[in-house]
């Protein structure tokens, strides 16, 4: 179901692609209208076409177009050519006679010669009672029609075609003047019903004067009623109609336009990139090419387009139609393509980096950084070198050519400042480099809160700074996250601890109670001693936490002193002489002759040997030596306890340091497994170091202080 969804966001663009063109000509419509009725049409409250300034000054133009008498260039010599022609010669004549077309006089002929083809003459006809001739342009077919007369000449013209129905001037005046809209000038006098074209309106034109002082007399015109033909008249007509509807319903077309092209606009460019869920925005190779390219093949086809509807020639309208469509199509397409590339790289954020500008630098940019450092300095120095040969050769040419002292000066100041530029560069670069030594110190010497501007540094200096910058913060973050996870478990061990040692404390007491009470049996006293012995070991286990938890956190508050090492251990040692002797364990101890010091806290220190003599009379073999030895050595003291297992060490050294691990497999002993990790961490707070060594069933520890003078 959402697949369906989001394949309907690219129907949705597809759909759009196909209404945004229709509802983009409906607003070009309106838009051409309006501005047509304000500045074209001049329209003086009226809805009539023809009643129009646009109209009547077409009119008028084609009237002062056709405004010539055509007269043959020799015109006795063609008249006896005529003559001695047979009927059918004169037909063939006449079809490809080239008549030269003179406006007034011949002096004015001489000046401007037009040539007409196709005309159809007749000749010997009446015209206004004096023999002359009539020429038929056939070839003219538009809604103009006309009648032009030469009275003086006895020449007539007009664009009817030559029928029975046209074969005198009377009837050429009868079916121009069948229609609605004419304009008729005799003998000086206009007769007409366009209001733009009366006498009073034109009689003091210019193309009104020539009229008058010409040899044409009469002039004929009407326009064809419905105007059949597709000229300038029924395009002007067809353009004032489209903008009178449009200046009405524009107020509300556009808007509405407007509104709908935005909206498919938005769902056009959601639409676009998008193929199937999940996949993002999908690009093709045309998308994947360089910018500059795409545009290229754009350009190409938009001309290509703009080629088919501008060179038609061609008066079959299917065919102008056809070619205008195809072009518009073949530039709209183009226009969705470019529009498509463009929004896809920018939702893919590539529209830069898929130029040509981008490619070129970024492959020199790629070059130059995959060179060794000594190889970049080489590349900068060897530039340096270069540019400062040049000015230096340059000063030198210039201080011996009498005419360049100017560039001299010119060539010093780009030397000097050559070396300057080098040296503020240089001094940048070590004060970078003296920013990150800085850093790297602070960073040695635990401090993470490190500040160094990147920005600020170019080239390798700045990535090398932003590696510093995601060390530290690794680093800071995982100090925080360990110190914060440190305390938790702290205040964790604690409030348990505390929780557990209230409810401890009672059943300890009730129990030393109870031992002081007469038993009925022995049974039950048996019982007792076992509670008892569980509830110490539970309180022991208990206080070993709280300490395990305080020493690991080192909230611990040390007194540090001077310590006698022999005598320590002595003490030591007695305090576990019985317990070796319940486990037949012989103790071997080897103390210097003199007496060692160190720097410590002797309570700990003596919790930390108590821990190491405990779990050897813990965990020793039976019947076997313990080994303790105190190695002076020249500026520490090394106390070191070894001893054989009784049970097989299974696990590492790193197993054994850990919380709650024994050597042992089982968990039957009195031991919590807490004793080593204690001591480990005591030694640590008291600037000790704590190693743990095992070989087979050998265990070995070894406690490292600095040595102290005797006095």
């Amino acid at each position: 179901m959402e697949k369906n969804r989001i394949s309907w966001a690219r129907v949705s663009k597809n759909i759009c692609y196909f209404l945004a063109p229709f509802f983009g000509l409906i607003l070009i419509a309106c838009i051409t209208g309006l501005v047509i009725i304000d500045i074209d049409i001049e329209v003086e409250e009226t809805t009539n076409y023809y009643d129009t300034k646009l109209f009547s000054n077409n009119y008028f133009n084609s009237i002062n177009n056709y405004f010539y008498v055509p007269v043959f260039a020799n015109q006795e010599e063609n008249n006896a050519t005529v003559a001695d022609n047979t009927e059918g010669a004169q037909l063939e004549a006449s079809s490809n006679a080239s008549v030269s077309i003179g406006y007034q006089d011949e002096v004015y002929e001489h000046y401007s010669v037009v040539e007409y083809y196709g005309y159809d003459i007749q000749e010997n006809v009446d015209v206004n009672g004096k023999k002359g001739t009539i020429y038929y342009n056939r070839n003219t077919t538009n809604n103009f029609k006309y009648l032009m007369i030469d009275i003086q000449k006895g020449i007539a013209v007009t664009n009817l075609e030559h029928t029975m129905r046209t074969d005198s001037i009377e009837k050429i005046k009868q079916v121009i003047s069948e229609n609605s809209i004419y304009w008729n000038f005799q003998k000086g006098k206009v007769d007409t019903n366009i209001s733009h074209l009366s006498l009073e309106e034109i009689c003091y034109s210019s193309q009104y004067k020539n009229m008058s002082n010409s040899n044409i007399k009469e002039v004929y015109t009407s326009l064809i009623d419905g105007l059949p033909y597709k000229d300038d008249y029924a395009l002007t007509k067809f353009t004032y109609d489209l903008s009178m509807k449009a200046n009405t319903l524009a107020p509300i077309l556009i808007p509405l336009c407007i509104a709908i092209l935005l909206a498919l606009g938005l769902i056009i460019l959601n639409g676009i990139g998008k193929k199937g869920k999940g996949a993002g925005i999908h690009l093709n190779g045309f998308d994947k090419m360089p910018l500059e390219f795409a545009f290229m093949i754009g350009v190409i086809t938009t001309g290509i387009g703009i080629g088919c509807f501008v060179t038609i020639n061609s008066e079959i309208r299917a065919i102008i139609f056809s070619g205008v469509v195809i072009g518009s199509l073949i530039i709209y397409l183009a226009g969705i393509s470019l529009l498509e590339t463009i929004v896809k790289r920018m939702k893919t954020h590539t529209l830069w980096k898929t130029t040509l500008l981008y490619m070129i630098g970024h492959g020199i940019k790629t070059i130059f950084d995959n060179r060794k450092f000594a190889t970049k300095l080489v590349l900068a120095y060897g530039g340096f070198c270069l540019a400062g040969g040049i000015a230096t050769m340059a000063m030198i040419d210039a201080r011996y050519n009498y005419y360049n002292n100017g560039s001299m000066f010119f060539w010093f100041m780009v030397l000097t400042g050559l070396g300057l530029g080098t040296f503020i560069i240089l001094f940048k670069r070590m004060k970078q480099f003296q920013n990150i030594q800085d850093a790297l110190k602070a960073i040695y010497e635990g401090n993470t809160n490190i500040e160094l501007d990147s920005d600020e540094l170019t080239g390798v200096l700045k990535q090398m700074a932003i590696y510093i910058e995601d060390i530290a913060g690794g680093l800071s973050n995982a100090i925080q996250q360990s110190l914060k996870n440190e305390r938790q478990k702290t205040e964790l061990i604690t409030n348990v601890s505390h929780d557990i040692k209230t409810p401890l404390t009672s059943i300890i007491n009730y129990v030393d109670l109870l031992k002081k009470e007469e038993m009925p049996n022995e049974k039950t006293r048996e019982y007792l001693e076992i509670l008892d012995s569980k509830s110490q070991r539970l309180k022991r286990l208990t206080e070993d936490l709280v300490e395990a938890s305080k020493a690991s956190s080192g909230n611990i508050k040390l007194k540090m002193e001077k310590i006698n090492v022999n005598e320590l251990i002595k003490q030591v040692s007695g305090e576990f002489e019985d317990r070796f002797k319940e486990r037949n364990l012989e103790e071997i101890m080897t103390l210097p002759e003199e007496n060692v010091f160190i720097q410590a806290d002797g309570r700990y220190l003596y919790r930390v040997l108590e821990n190491l003599y405990s779990n050897a009379s813990k965990y020793a073999m039976e019947g076997s030596r313990v080994y303790l030895d105190v190695v002076p050595k020249q500026t520490s003291i090394v106390i070191q306890m070894k001893n054989v297992s009784k049970e097989k060490l299974n696990i590492t050294t790193d197993e054994l340091m850990q919380r709650f691990v024994r050597g042992d497999s089982s968990r039957n002993t009195e031991g919590s497994g807490l004793g080593l990790s204690i001591a480990s961490s005591l030694t640590e707070l008291q600037g000790g170091k704590f190693h743990i060594y095992l070989d087979g069933d050998l265990f070995k520890v070894t406690l490292g202080f600095e040595k102290l003078k005797e006095a």
